[in-house]
This record gives C-alpha cells, structure tokens and sequence, in this order.
C-alpha cells in the first residue's frame, strides 16, 4: 500500500480528522494482513473487485479464520475503506 500518498491524498479530498484517516489506512492493512494480499496487485488486477467479494457476510466463517470482522458494520466499514483506496488509485491515473 502507498501509505503516505494514500494519507495525502485523504487529507486533500476526505477533509475528515487525522483519526479518521489513520483508522481508513489501519482498515487497509488490517485487509492486506488478513487476506494475505497486496492492495496495489489487487488493485492492477480488476480493481480490488475480489477483495470486496471476499468481504462479504457470506464469507463470515473463513473472515473469523483470518481475524476480520464478520458483522455487516464492521465489513461496511472495511469495503468503505477499500473504495476510498480504489479512488486514490484511480486519481493517479
């Protein structure tokens, strides 16, 4: 993950508090580490699109495998951070 320019980037076009954003980039890396992936790979290979399919309620017992929320709050907030990843890749295009 490109954690500064991902930093940067919230900062300029999220406008939200320093909290917010750090908890944004902790939600990603929470994902890489849980997942075993790299965001940016992800990312070159159709958008992150089997990441967000892989954070799905359905998926509730393999996600407690891998130490990642199973409720429909917690796996919002992670499908809400990769989103706002996908739109910092996609501003640098």
């Amino acid at each position: 993950m490109q954690d500064d320019a991902f930093r940067e980037w919230l900062e300029k076009s999220d406008k939200r508090p320093l909290s917010q954003i750090r908890d944004n980039i902790a939600r990603v890396r929470r994902i890489e580490d849980g997942l075993d992936i790299n965001i940016d790979m992800e990312y070159m290979n159709r958008q992150c699109e089997a990441v967000l399919n892989r954070l799905n309620i359905l998926n509730a017992e393999y996600l407690k495998t891998v130490n990642l929320p199973t409720d429909s709050a917690g796996l919002s907030s992670l499908k809400t951070s990769v989103r706002k990843y996908i739109k910092f890749r996609n501003s640098q295009k």
